[in-house]
């Protein structure tokens, strides 16, 4: 289910009420795990996730703000059997997933016994990580060059020039 909402929702953190708490799998349980200190824990192999009691939903969400992170989060009722978003943030940095599996590079699985292969693997991964994290900030910086430019531009035109003209 979670995928499934991963992809109607992409980039943005997704957490789903389950039970008595909200939980994220996957890249974004690895990714509050870095940035909100969530205790981390692996469901099995290759498949992370965190999770917080309801009653500190909206401590974790001024965090959430905080960090800029967009995210959706999703209530469940059991008795009508109905999902609906409770809250939704767009947020202005977004949890980038790639096809890779995230959960190789996170500590609990580092610290598993594993062959060669598979620490040849982690390192990969890891080093595809900063290049992906560099190509995002660079974006990101692009993005607000522009949107300061297109500012600059509205702000001239108000005031009866045009830069360009």
């Amino acid at each position: 289910m979670m995928e499934i909402l991963k992809e109607e929702d992409k980039g943005r953190i997704v957490l789903c009420n389950n039970g008595s708490f909200y939980v994220a799998v996957g890249n974004d349980a690895i990714l509050l795990n870095k940035i909100l200190n969530l205790k981390l824990s692996c469901m099995k192999t290759g498949l992370c996730k965190v999770g917080f009691p309801i009653e500190a939903l909206e401590k974790y969400i001024g965090l959430l703000i905080k960090t800029g992170f967009g995210f959706v989060i999703y209530d469940f009722n059991s008795e009508k059997e109905d999902l609906v978003i409770a809250l939704s943030y767009k947020g202005e940095r977004f949890n980038y997933e790639t096809e890779k599996n995230k959960c190789f590079t996170c500590e609990k699985y580092k610290n598993k016994k594993v062959d060669k292969y598979t620490r040849a693997l982690i390192k990969m991964y890891e080093h595809e990580e900063v290049i992906r994290e560099e190509k995002i900030l660079k974006l990101e910086k692009e993005e607000k060059n522009k949107e300061l430019k297109d500012i600059e531009n509205k702000l001239l035109k108000l005031k009866g020039g045009n830069k360009y003209g």
